[in-house]
């Protein structure tokens, strides 16, 4: 009877262990070397950074470096030729694993279970990969078992496939002639934005507005009433690399409505917006950039409505985020990443504390996010742990009530709903009695999607506000937007 009940257990212990697992071909085979093949022959090159990627032999003396199956604590960029294809992309699991290196007398890196440009899942519409191909990931690594060096899992994605990036807008070398220094009077061309914003660190918005020009070569969302924005590429010409405009909003930074114009192809527009690269392989304008001129228009009807010659300064409304949060920094120690430091919420010496548009801000069991949510805060979420429950507050006054508190934050896309947290008001710092009740939107993507939280604060007089994670699970927050009365 014993062993009968054992044999149960086992069975049950199984069957769970398998279906528990996601995205991983079965059956999985342990513990053993792949066969990395080549020589130990080649020169080591690269820093690992977008602009200056590994190659295969630095890459794996920078794997051999960490400790036996722990995983690198940043993610590095590594490019070489594909040598050998250990398992092709498929729809199956969506991803694939091949060795690359500079060529055949080079020693062998073995990327493991990457995912497809975009870092997503490939699909049946998607070209397989070939020997002789030239790629760049984008991963976390490891040395597995102490003695294979080789990408994590699922935390690697091709950046780059023969030149070809996530967007198809062409090769991944910029062609045509930088223009411009992003001032109002000078506006970057497409090829002077693309520069720059391939320099900024993976998920990083850049610290101020620019603006940049150019004629609309293909539009991916045409401006709607459904979110008020629309998305599309630019360039000087056909012949010069575009640069992607991300959810801009019309004319003075407002939501397109029924009867305002639409773009077409061919149009020379500007826009102001701030600018991020995105997931480290895609530089684009952040969302919430506006609109400023249409074929030298600038204003739905044709009036003339003067730029801001100065969107470095900021103003009351600006969006707050994790690049205003980590440069604003006044208190003595660094906002860690992925974890908490020192953090006590009950014990404020320990806060981070920062500034933003000369207002004084504070927060505990914060930190800056990674992996799928890197460019995000992370406030720690618990329910009934007063201890694990993030927040963040203004802790000197608005010069006027709130008006309105726009919260955008993320998500997994598997998850249909966002976490629960609350919004506080008060008459002094750090309000935690009466929450003001929130309204959102969600903007569906392929691996996150994007919640905006709105908090209508019109009906009290408050200068003060607290963002409390009181509930169950980190919340990824991408930025805030305070409007005053």
């Amino acid at each position: 009877m014993k062993k009968y009940i054992f044999s149960v257990l086992m069975a049950a212990m199984a069957a769970f262990t398998f279906s528990s697992c996601e995205d991983v071909p079965e059956p999985y085979t342990q513990p053993t070397k792949p066969d990395a093949g080549g020589t130990t022959e080649g020169e080591p090159k690269g820093t690992g950074t977008a602009a200056d990627p590994f190659n295969s032999i630095a890459a794996i003396n920078y794997c051999n470096t960490l400790e036996a199956g722990v995983e690198s604590d940043k993610e590095v960029y590594i490019k070489g030729k594909v040598v050998s294809i250990k398992e092709q992309f498929s729809t199956s699991f969506g991803n694939g694993s091949f060795y690359i290196a500079d060529d055949e007398s080079s020693e062998k890196f073995y990327i493991f279970r990457s995912l497809y440009l975009g870092n997503k899942k490939w699909t049946a519409s998607d070209p397989e990969l070939k020997e002789g191909d030239e790629v760049v990931v984008c991963a976390k690594v490891m040395n597995y078992m102490g003695n294979t060096p080789e990408t994590v899992a699922n935390k690697t994605y091709l950046v780059s496939l023969n030149g070809k990036t996530a967007d198809g807008s062409g090769s991944g070398d910029i062609t045509g002639t930088a223009k411009g220094d992003g001032s109002a009077a000078n506006p970057f061309n497409s090829v002077a934005a693309q520069k720059y914003t391939a320099a900024l660190e993976s998920g990083v918005v850049s610290d101020k507005e620019f603006y940049i020009k150019g004629k609309v070569q293909s539009i991916k969302e045409q401006f709607s009433a459904s979110y008020g924005n629309g998305s599309f590429y630019i360039a000087d010409d056909a012949n010069s690399t575009q640069f992607y405009i991300f959810r801009i909003y019309y004319f003075g930074g407002e939501k397109w409505k029924e009867g305002d114009m639409t773009l077409k192809e061919g149009d020379e527009i500007v826009v102001c917006a701030k600018l991020i690269n995105y997931m480290g392989n895609t530089p684009e304008t952040n969302q919430g950039g506006k609109l400023i001129s249409v074929n030298g228009k600038t204003s739905a009807g044709g009036g003339e409505v003067k730029p801001d010659p100065t969107p470095d300064t900021p103003a009351t409304g600006d969006a707050m985020n994790i690049s205003s949060i980590v440069s604003g920094k006044t208190s003595s120690e660094d906002l860690p990443e992925n974890a908490y430091g020192s953090q006590v919420a009950a014990t404020e010496s320990t806060w981070y504390s920062w500034k933003f548009d000369n207002i004084a801000y504070s927060g505990a069991r914060i930190c800056k996010a990674n992996g799928d949510f890197t460019g995000t805060l992370q406030l720690q979420g618990n329910a009934s742990d007063a201890a694990k429950q993030g927040f963040l507050f203004n802790s000197t006054a608005f010069s006027k009530d709130i008006k309105s508190i726009t919260i955008v934050v993320k998500g997994l896309s598997k998850y249909d709903t966002p976490t629960v947290f609350g919004v506080y008001h008060g008459s002094s710092a750090h309000p935690t009695t009466d929450a003001i009740k929130g309204s959102y939107t969600k903007e569906t993507g392929s691996t996150l999607n994007s919640f905006t939280f709105t908090y209508d604060f019109s009906s009290v007089s408050s200068k003060y506000f607290t963002i409390w994670n009181n509930a169950v699970g980190a919340l990824y927050i991408e930025k805030i937007i305070i409007t005053l009365k």
